[in-house]
């Protein structure tokens, strides 16, 4: 095993002559080149440019996307209630595992989301609105009925 002796000098470097010779020779060599640099460098004032009138800059406009069709409210609102309406054949069902349903639930989240996205850029337009609310509504509350385990049976 070796070991270190804080007792004993160390005699044979083999670079250490060349470093020395370096050193020797560009003694004050980087201060000359650093002072030379800075004393070359002169503060510059940027160049004025002319500014740009107000009445120049175009306002800006915002574009609203265009509300929905009504006859694509009235198919994702449709596929949501046949989904639920399978969800609900489902829970009769006596063979049915919560596994089996589970899917269905799955697929009434992705109907709901889709079109809750669609209706805050629904306008009012009579009772298809309060039919798509009432839809999302019902379906939320089955989602978290069946998620929170009130048809566990265990």
């Amino acid at each position: 095993m070796v070991t270190i002796n804080p007792e004993k000098p160390i005699v044979n470097i083999p670079q250490r002559g060349k470093v020395e010779n370096c050193n020797k020779g560009q003694e004050g060599r980087f201060d000359a080149i650093f002072r030379k640099t800075v004393d070359s460098t002169t503060i510059q004032n940027p160049k004025t440019e002319s500014t740009h009138f107000v009445s120049n800059v175009r306002p800006a406009q915002f574009m609203s996307e265009p509300s929905p069709s009504s006859n694509r409210v009235v198919d994702q609102v449709q596929r949501l209630i046949d989904t639920m309406e399978s969800y609900r054949q489902k829970l009769i069902d006596n063979g049915a595992t919560l596994k089996d349903i589970q899917t269905l639930v799955h697929q009434m989240a992705s109907e709901s989301e889709s079109l809750s996205a669609i209706s805050g850029a629904m306008e009012e337009q009579g009772g298809l609105k309060t039919i798509m609310n009432q839809a999302l509504m019902l379906s939320s509350m089955e989602i978290a009925k069946f998620n929170s385990g009130d048809y566990n049976d265990g």
